[in-house]
């Protein structure tokens, strides 16, 4: 049986009902470049990011795979299509970096979604996160690199802390530019002492000015106009 008081989502909830769940709870581990599960497959689960990211791919009409998000720990809830009585998964998921995830038979998630109204409340909430991040990105498409890097990098660090767990290789992926590119711009960041790079992770040292350059053109992106500080982890 599977404890899941260690996710925020579901500390609001009776301790017997997290039992209940539980023990119908599945935890499964994917390699980096795993497919958790497929556009149009059967939605007959939600998934739970535990540990690592998870991008959700979507076919465009010429077959082309484009990337529409990226699930970290923080945004937890991954096909969710499967909550809410979509018989199949609007997107593919795959493991952006090695993760753990909770799958949930759809039928236990659309019970507490009924029955449990600050559960509800708690999902609604993540939900409407996910759609002002996306609504951000899209409004981001046409804009200059250095700008969409900015926005993946303040909006990791909102999640991560100061220091946050990337690559080039998967900031370029985010930001929808090529690796070569993605390199040539945060060095220039570093340069300016914007950030600071070691393997694996980049430290955000003046959050300030990648909010500044989000400014200077968007008047104030929802994650650029923001005015709390993440934690440093």
């Amino acid at each position: 049986m599977l404890n899941l008081a260690k996710i925020p989502l579901f500390r609001a909830l009776p301790a017997s009902e997290r039992k209940q769940l539980g023990q119908a709870c599945e935890l499964r581990r994917f390699q980096k470049g795993q497919t958790i599960f497929d556009e149009g497959q059967p939605a007959d689960s939600v998934w739970l990011i535990e540990r690592g990211w998870v991008y959700l791919v979507k076919r465009a009409p010429q077959g082309t795979p484009v990337t529409i998000f990226t699930v970290t720990p923080e945004d937890v809830i991954c096909g969710f299509s499967a909550a809410v009585g979509q018989s199949r998964y609007y997107a593919s998921a795959i493991a952006a970096t090695d993760t753990a995830a909770i799958r949930v038979p759809h039928t236990h998630f659309a019970r507490l979604l009924r029955d449990q109204p600050g559960f509800a409340e708690k999902v609604l909430a993540l939900y409407h996160t996910r759609m002002r991040h996306m609504a951000d990105a899209i409004s981001l498409a046409q804009a200059p690199v250095e700008r969409r890097l900015a926005y993946v990098l303040l909006r990791l660090r909102a999640t991560f802390g100061k220091t946050v767990p990337v690559t080039h290789q998967e900031l370029s992926h985010m930001a929808g530019t090529r690796w070569e590119t993605s390199i040539r711009t945060i060095s220039s960041f570093k340069r300016k002492r914007w950030v600071a790079t070691s393997r694996g992770k980049m430290t955000i040292l003046n959050p300030q000015q990648l909010r500044a350059l989000l400014r200077s053109v968007s008047g104030g992106y929802g994650i650029a106009g923001r005015n709390e500080t993440a934690s440093d982890h």
